[in-house]
């Protein structure tokens, strides 16, 4: 029975979910001033947004395929495959702000492995409407042309100063990792870089959908072609090899 979700059926359920996503920032982004926002235990917010899709994307899913566990950002359940993994807002401090600078973390994962063809993944910005997916047909990642290359850093690691533009590598700061991601995947960009571990609700699906399009995660050096852990370490680079070979002794 695992094997028998098909991707039409899970791209269906993800359109009712946007569709409900998108009413809910109709409601609170008409007054911003109605976004109820609290304090985590680590001192991080939560929206009520973060909470709504990830029990709107819960009681949508494990209805439907019980057999998947859940885990998400906001609602922790079981880290076991095969299961979905989300984050329902990945750049929520960004989404408090009214900055359209975020995105919908979502994916169905039957392994840790990038190439398993049963996954599925999918990032979605609710206030542009931008999507990226695993399934979709796009044209190969863009050569690079010339000696410039573009890297898009966080807001945080571009203000203290950690990416500094130079003869070769042009920093474009830019919230929400899973859309930085989401940009890479769909021609924009050269490569994304982080200096900060990620949790894996942040990065599963936009590494995948990366990794569909010939683009790669490299972790201190190294190229990843799974992930199953829940904290992925520092020094994160997300490059086809090509840009890979380019910049690898610059950074």
């Amino acid at each position: 029975m695992q094997n028998l979700i098909k991707k039409d059926n899970i791209l269906s359920t993800l359109e009712e979910i946007k569709l409900e996503i998108c009413q809910k920032f109709d409601f609170i982004f008409s007054d911003l001033s109605k976004l109820k926002v609290s304090s985590k235990a680590d001192n991080t917010i939560v929206t009520e947004i973060d909470l709504f899709v990830s029990n709107l994307v819960k009681d949508k899913f494990i209805k439907k395929y019980p057999f998947l566990n859940f885990f998400s950002e906001e609602d922790q359940e079981n880290f076991a495959f095969p299961m979905i993994i989300l984050d329902p807002i990945d750049g929520t401090r960004e989404l408090s702000q009214g900055i359209n600078e975020c995105a919908v973390s979502f994916g169905v994962y039957f392994s840790e492995d990038f190439s398993d063809k049963r996954n599925f993944s999918w990032i979605f910005n609710p206030f542009t409407g931008f999507v990226a997916k695993s399934e979709e047909s796009i044209p190969p990642h863009q050569k690079i042309l010339g000696d410039k290359l573009f890297a898009y850093v966080s807001n945080t690691e571009f203000n203290k100063g950690l990416h500094v533009s130079n003869d070769l590598i042009t920093y474009l700061p830019k919230g929400s990792i899973a859309f930085k991601l989401g940009l890479l995947a769909t021609g924009t960009g050269n490569f994304v870089i982080s200096r900060k571990p990620k949790n894996i609700w942040d990065i599963m699906a936009g590494t995948h959908i990366c990794y569909e399009r010939g683009i790669y995660l490299y972790n201190n050096g190294q190229k990843v072609t799974s992930l199953n852990s829940i904290k992925v370490e520092n020094d994160l680079v997300w490059a086809s090899e090509e840009a890979w070979e380019k910049i690898k002794n610059s950074l």
